[in-house]
């Protein structure tokens, strides 16, 4: 089937010979061996196949939905800061961190009244933990609908075959897998960006400026760094100043008037929320490095783990490009935007955060579609110079007339493109296998509606799925362990419960004890037989005098467990050099019911 107008198009800003050559099949001028070799567009190649947008989001859907369905949470942030204080603003409780204490204010409850309306609307009608399961599903169709934009603008802007590339890599990557229903502002960063990046790349200037203004007003205001390349374009480039400053405007003014009138009112003072955020961060002497400080070379492993040979071909994509460059002599078409502007939000987001002392997974999140893309260009780039290489050994050369490079290069990228796939489909599943348990382990609490019931977690409290986890009776609560920082503590009931000051709350990470309940106020306890016991963490499982077992769940033990096998499920291996451990749901004996 002959390829379509809009697809010679797509075609010829890939570097294909122009529309004419389609139906003729001739050359009309002399070309140099360098096009020769890439602007031709051959008999053979006038079906390619690449899949449609229906198709695409189809995919990335039951990629997405299965994600919210089967993925865990991997921060305990993302249970603290997010699930717990929209659990209060739809059921009225919930655990309050110090973020979103009055004094410091710099957590928004604009982004979370957008999820607590239809999740009130919901819990009407469903469980909490059915409301949880589809906030979450809601939050994977949003990232699929964002990154069919993202596939369609790479489809345009790099070539359908850089697209179809993208997608097959996408689709299985355990860092997507893990970030498309994170309910978090940098998973949600990562939709907005890829939209913003796709209208851009689309010439669509108005909607990129409103998807970058969002992402950092409503988000993480940080990834207002990823629209620097885009403000490059339209101000240096195309000298667009009416309209950037026209949408940048109309989004200060749709965007943070809302969020600060939102937290003003919560907080019971004026109160610019993502201003707050950026001057704890930047401006106070210990900002984020009392939290998760890490070598500098966290993020090259913890990328690998995500997006194995992804991640490493998309480190290499500068020097594959001009390498490609020198060696092929193509160049890109005048109408495309330049690959070093192209990827310049990556390269930005990555010297920043290299750079900074305090490094978590999740802050990659925003630009983990760029990362693919990198890693889909570079594949282009390998098969180009794989078939340049090939012209003067082999003889390619005598059939290149006729011939493309996709031709001779195909299995090389369907060899990269399936073991990625198999790299990313054996870290999701010992992810799953390795720490499902806390998602499940709260099920199996009873119901009951004769009072208050604490829920209390020890050692184990950065397993604590949410308040979503649990029936309407529960109250989840902490008690003593060998941890010394600062852990939530629930928000008081009523109208003005966000506007109280606690005296326990602190931007220094000190623990304090009034936050805590002492075991024997625990009606059910989450324990494990992960560590040595001390006197603060007994094994409260093994006291059957007082606790009694009624549901476990295996759970990682990660200090008795290879390396590899831990981080990567292979057949019949992992489960020899693996070691699961416990995670109980125990019951209070003493305390009558």
């Amino acid at each position: 089937m002959p390829l379509t107008a809009r697809q010679r198009s797509i075609h010829n800003k890939n570097g294909a010979k122009r529309s004419a050559s389609f139906s003729k099949g001739k050359r009309t001028r002399k070309s140099s061996e360098g096009e020769y070799l890439y602007t031709n567009a051959p008999s053979d190649l006038r079906s390619i196949a690449y899949p449609g947008g229906a198709v695409a989001l189809g995919l990335l859907l039951v990629a997405r939905l299965a994600s919210a369905y089967w993925g865990h949470i991997a921060d305990c942030d993302e249970t603290y800061n997010y699930w717990e204080p929209l659990h209060f603003l739809v059921y009225g409780n919930g655990l309050q961190t110090w973020e979103y204490s009055p004094v410091y204010a710099i957590r928004s409850y604009m982004p979370l009244w957008l999820f607590a309306v239809p999740a009130k609307i919901m819990s009407y009608m469903m469980t909490p933990v059915s409301v949880f399961y589809t906030l979450r599903a809601l939050l994977a169709v949003l990232t699929a609908c964002a990154e069919l934009m993202f596939y369609k603008a790479v489809c345009h802007e790099f070539g359908v075959h850089v697209g179809r590339v993208w997608l097959c890599l996408t689709l299985p990557a355990a860092g997507c897998f893990a970030s498309s229903a994170a309910m978090l502002p940098s998973a949600w960063s990562s939709a907005l960006v890829s939209a913003a990046l796709a209208c851009w790349w689309r010439r669509r200037y108005p909607p990129a400026v409103l998807f970058i203004a969002a992402t950092a007003l409503l988000s993480w205001p940080f990834t207002a760094l990823l629209g620097v390349p885009i403000a490059i374009d339209m101000l240096l480039l195309k000298q667009q100043y009416l309209d950037f400053f026209k949408w940048s405007f109309v989004a200060l003014i749709t965007l943070l008037v809302p969020t600060v009138l939102v937290d003003s009112w919560h907080y019971g003072r004026l109160v610019v929320a993502p201003w707050n955020i950026v001057a704890y961060n930047i401006f106070t002497e210990h900002g984020p490095d009392l939290y998760g400080v890490e070598p500098w070379t966290y993020y090259f492993v913890n990328g690998f783990l995500n997006f194995n040979i992804i991640w490493v071909l998309s480190l290499s994509a500068p020097a594959l490009l001009l390498a490609g460059a020198a060696a092929c002599r193509s160049s890109r078409a005048a109408f495309c935007t330049p690959y070093w502007l192209s990827l310049a939000p990556l390269a930005l987001w990555l010297a920043v955060f290299l750079a900074q002392p305090h490094k978590e997974e999740r802050f990659l999140y925003p630009v983990y579609s760029m990362i693919v893309l990198a890693g889909a260009i570079s594949i282009d780039c390998l098969q180009k110079l794989t078939f340049a290489v090939g012209t003067e050994i082999f003889r390619w050369r005598k059939e290149r007339e006729r011939r493309h490079y996709l031709v001779y290069t195909g299995p090389l990228v369907v060899m990269i493109v399936l073991l990625a796939g198999l790299g990313n489909i054996s870290r999701i599943t010992a992810l799953y296998n390795h720490y499902q348990g806390p998602m499940t382990i709260l099920r199996h609490l009873p119901e009951d509606n004769s009072g208050q019931m604490n829920v209390c977690f020890g050692k184990d409290w950065y397993r604590s799925p949410s308040s979503f986890h649990l029936p309407d009776s529960y109250r989840i609560r902490f008690i003593p362990s060998e941890f010394s920082g600062q852990l939530p503590a629930p928000f008081y009931e009523g109208h003005n419960a966000t506007r109280i000051i606690h005296p326990y709350f602190n931007d220094l990470n000190r623990g304090d004890n009034r936050t805590y309940l002492q075991p024997s106020k625990c009606h059910y306890l989450v324990d494990s037989d992960i560590g040595t016991p001390t006197k603060l963490q007994p094994p409260y499982h093994k006291n059957v005098n007082t606790w009694e077992i009624i549901a476990s769940v295996p759970i990682l033990d990660a200090s008795k467990s290879h390396k590899i096998f831990r981080a990567f499920y292979v057949p019949m291996l992992s489960n020899k050099n693996i070691v699961y451990a416990n995670l109980y749901l125990l019951r209070n004996k003493i305390i009558k019911y």
